[in-house]
C-alpha cells in the first residue's frame, strides 16, 4: 500500500507547476483505517496536498473531487468483495486508472516494479499538508437540484426501507431520502457484536434476506440496499422480490428516454458488453442511441466524457448511461461515476411522480432472462485461446463482435451470448439473455461447450 500510495503521489507531482492535491475516503472496512494513515503518509512525503473525508461513500468522493477541481483521488474501498478484501482505487484527472490508460498506468507501476521510490522520514513539518473535509451536505443538495425536489417532497408518502449493510451509505442514503419526504426504516446499519458486517455486502438476493423480511412486514413500498461504498444499488420492491441488478437502471433509463426524446436531439446511453438488451428495446422504443464500452467504470466515464465535449455547444442534449450489474446510474452532468445513491433517489422521484408502485413500473419493462456459466481458464494465455474461440464462432456463421478480449453475438433483439475473460480471476464468464428462458439456456451452454472443446485441445 505505500509503494503504491507513493509512487501515485510521484506521478501527480510530476509537473510541479500543476496542483498537487489528492482527495482520500474510505468504506467502512476496519483494514481501511490503518491503510488510510500509510496513505496519507505516503502522499504527504511526496509533498501532496491531502483532503481527508475519511469514510465516505465512493460517489460522494468522486462528486466532491470533480466539485472543487481536485486533481487526485484514492478511494480505500474493496467495493462489493468480501469484507477481508480491500483495495486502492486510483483516480486521474478523469477517471479510474485503468489498463488502457497506458501513460499512466505504466509510469506508476514502472516505479514500484523498478524499484525507484525513496520515501523521505521526516514528515513532520508536513502535516499541515492534510485538510479534514465532510463533503456530504453539498453532495446531496446537488442530487436535490438534479431531482423535482420541492414536488417528489410535496407529494411524497412512501414508506422506504433501507439495509445499508454498515457500509458507508449509512451516512448519506437515509438522510437523502428523509429530505425527500420519504417515511425511512433502517435495517443492518451497525456491525453486530462480533465487529463483523450483519450481512454480505454485495447487495443481491442471497445477502438481502432480512431487507425482504423487512419490507414485507413493514408492508413497505420499496427496499434500497448498497454495498460497502454504496456505488451499487438492490432493490426489494412491494411484492417483496429482490429485482436483477439491472432493473433500477433500466426504469431509470425508460424514465429520462420517455420525458426528453422528444425535447432533445437523439439521447445517447451508454453501457457495457455485458448488460441486457433491455436497454437496446428501450432505446429503439425512444430513438435513442446505444454505445458500447469494454467492462468497468472508467470506460464508460471516459466515453461519457468525450461525448459531453463534443456536444458542449449544442444545449439540448442527453448522455447518461451505467453498467447493468450494479444498479448505479451514471449522469455525467451531475456525476460522472456510477453512483447507487442518486440511482435509489431518482426511483423515489420516479415512484412519486407515476404515481404507480414500484412492481407495477417493473412489470411494464422488457423482460428477458438470462444465463450465466463460469469456466476455470487458469494458467491458459487469453489472447490465443479468444483468437480461436472467434474464429470458431465465425465460422458457424456467428456475426461476432469483439471489444478487447471480449467477444459477443446474438441475433437483434432475441438474444445475446458474451464470453468474457474475467479481469479478476482466472475464469471465463459465459453470459446468455434471451426472450425466453430456454433460449438463453440453450445459447449459454453451447458457448460453454465450445469454450471447453478449444481449452482441452491446449
Amino acid at each position: 500500500m505505500q509503494n503504491i500510495a507513493t509512487a501515485y503521489g510521484l506521478w501527480l507531482n510530476r509537473d510541479k507547476s500543476r496542483k498537487r492535491d489528492v482527495i482520500v475516503g474510505r468504506d467502512t472496512r476496519p483494514s481501511g483505517k490503518w491503510i488510510k494513515e500509510i496513505v496519507i503518509e505516503s502522499l504527504i512525503n511526496t509533498d501532496c496536498m491531502v483532503i481527508d473525508a475519511d469514510i465516505c461513500p465512493t460517489p460522494t468522493i468522486l462528486y466532491e473531487k470533480n466539485r472543487a477541481n481536485i486533481r487526485g483521488a484514492i478511494i480505500i474501498s474493496g467495493s462489493h468483495n468480501p469484507p477481508e478484501w480491500n483495495a486502492l482505487k486510483l483516480v486521474s484527472e478523469t477517471t479510474f486508472l485503468n489498463q488502457s490508460e497506458l501513460d499512466e498506468i505504466s509510469l506508476i507501476l514502472s516505479r514500484i516494479e523498478n524499484k525507484k521510490i525513496e520515501i523521505p522520514t521526516n514528515i513532520k513539518q508536513k502535516k499541515k499538508n492534510v485538510i479534514k473535509i465532510s463533503p456530504i451536505k453539498d453532495y446531496i443538495n446537488a442530487i436535490y437540484n438534479n431531482l423535482d425536489y420541492k414536488q417528489v417532497k410535496k407529494k411524497n408518502h412512501l414508506k422506504i426501507i433501507v439495509d445499508m449493510g454498515a457500509g458507508s451509505g449509512k451516512l448519506v442514503t437515509p438522510k437523502l431520502l428523509k429530505g425527500l419526504g420519504c417515511d425511512v426504516k433502517v435495517i443492518n446499519n451497525d456491525f453486530d457484536e462480533n465487529g463483523d458486517f450483519p450481512r454480505g455486502i454485495e447487495p443481491v438476493e442471497k445477502n438481502l434476506e432480512d431487507l425482504i423480511m423487512k419490507v414485507w412486514e413493514e408492508k413497505a413500498d420499496v427496499g434500497f440496499a448498497h454495498d460497502c461504498d454504496a456505488d451499487r444499488l438492490g432493490i426489494v420492491g412491494d411484492d417483496f422480490k429482490c429485482y436483477a441488478e439491472d432493473v433500477g437502471l433500466a426504469l431509470i433509463t425508460d424514465w429520462y428516454l420517455k420525458h426528453y426524446y422528444k425535447k432533445i436531439e437523439k439521447p445517447v446511453f451508454i453501457t457495457n458488453v455485458a448488460s441486457s438488451l433491455r436497454f437496446d428495446t428501450l432505446a429503439k422504443k425512444y430513438n435513442a442511441k446505444v454505445i458500447r464500452t469494454p467492462i468497468g467504470e472508467c470506460y464508460l466515464a471516459e466515453k461519457m466524457r468525450n461525448l459531453l465535449d463534443e456536444k458542449k455547444q449544442k444545449k439540448d442534449s442527453l448522455v447518461f448511461g451505467g453498467e447493468g450489474s450494479c444498479g448505479g446510474v451514471m449522469l455525467p452532468s451531475f456525476n460522472n461515476a456510477r453512483d447507487g445513491i442518486f440511482a435509489a433517489a431518482k426511483i423515489v422521484e420516479i415512484i412519486v411522480h407515476s404515481g404507480k408502485k414500484i412492481s407495477e413500473l417493473v412489470s411494464e419493462l422488457p423482460v428477458y432472462y438470462n444465463y450465466r456459466e463460469k469456466i476455470n481458464i487458469e494458467g491458459i494465455k487469453i489472447e490465443p485461446l479468444i483468437k480461436q474461440i472467434k474464429q470458431e464462432l465465425i465460422s458457424e456463421g456467428e456475426d461476432v463482435y469483439q471489444i478487447e478480449n471480449d467477444l459477443r453475438f446474438g441475433k437483434d433483439l432475441d438474444w445475446f451470448v458474451l464470453i468474457h475473460p474475467s479481469n479478476t480471476e482466472p475464469v471465463i464468464r459465459i453470459i446468455a439473455e434471451a426472450k425466453r428462458d430456454s433460449l438463453a439456456r440453450i445459447h449459454g451452454q453451447a458457448a460453454a461447450q465450445l469454450v471447453q472443446i478449444l481449452l482441452d485441445k491446449m
